[in-house]
């Protein structure tokens, strides 16, 4: 019962810190440029630069929408402003691999230290169960899980507490990064109606990839590099 108990209540704490994005006051929020609407698109992209990124990259295996969070319940002073959380998981078959597990948390580590984000948790030691979480300078968090026995293997982005978009209610439709399959998009339910089914869905990586935004860097090929130093890992 006490662990139960210690369970729920860590449960408790790490949403409350997720919705907050690290902050604990109004004045102490990141500078936003963009809102509620404006962040899926570009949560979205970030998943999509990241996965450009990873060499031999085998795709995600499912996506997901969680409930978008209500910033007032923290306290009046983030009265209209929301927190909003996006999440990719890749298949039980490639959680499984080094190629995932291991390489991917070590490059990602090189990847953000490098790109100047907080690096504000890291934990694991490379090659087994562990977590990572990077803030960038927009106020996006990126949260990566390698989960332990084996377990799943995520990519959560959180946007922090940032302002409602009047009349909003769903983002436009956009399709899955990384090759999820359409069954396995949980998220789909929560944008608007998509026309037609996406060939970016169906063949994500056939074509050109998208460009990285300025000032970002290219890290495909970097997988060398790592293997002349010793790396720690790094939720849970």
């Amino acid at each position: 019962m006490n662990r139960m108990f210690a369970r729920s209540a860590l449960a408790t704490l790490v949403a409350l810190t997720l919705l907050l994005g690290g902050c604990m006051s109004q004045e102490s929020l990141p500078e936003r440029e963009f809102d509620q609407a404006e962040a899926y698109p570009l949560l979205e992209q970030i998943v999509r630069d990241t996965a450009d990124g990873l060499p031999d990259f085998p795709g995600f295996g499912r996506r997901r929408y969680m409930n978008e969070e209500d910033c007032s319940q923290i306290g009046s002073q983030y009265e209209g402003w929301v927190s909003i959380e996006i999440r990719y998981v890749f298949s039980a078959e490639d959680s499984v691999t080094d190629l995932v597990r291991v390489e991917y948390t070590n490059l990602l580590r090189q990847m953000w230290t490098e790109s100047g984000y907080d690096l504000h948790r890291d934990d694991g030691n490379g090659d087994g169960p562990g977590s990572m979480e990077a803030r960038r300078p927009d106020g996006v968090n990126l949260w990566w899980t390698v989960a332990g026995d084996e377990g799943g293997v995520s990519l959560t982005l959180q946007s922090g507490c940032v302002q409602s978009t009047p009349g909003f209610e769903k983002p436009d439709y956009i399709a899955p990064a990384g090759g999820v399959p359409l069954e396995e998009d949980l998220a789909a339910d929560r944008m608007k109606p998509s026309p037609e089914p996406s060939a970016d869905a169906i063949a994500p990586f056939e074509g050109t990839q998208p460009a990285a935004p300025a000032g970002t860097v290219s890290w495909s090929g970097q997988l060398e590099k790592l293997d002349s130093r010793e790396t720690d890992d790094g939720p849970l």
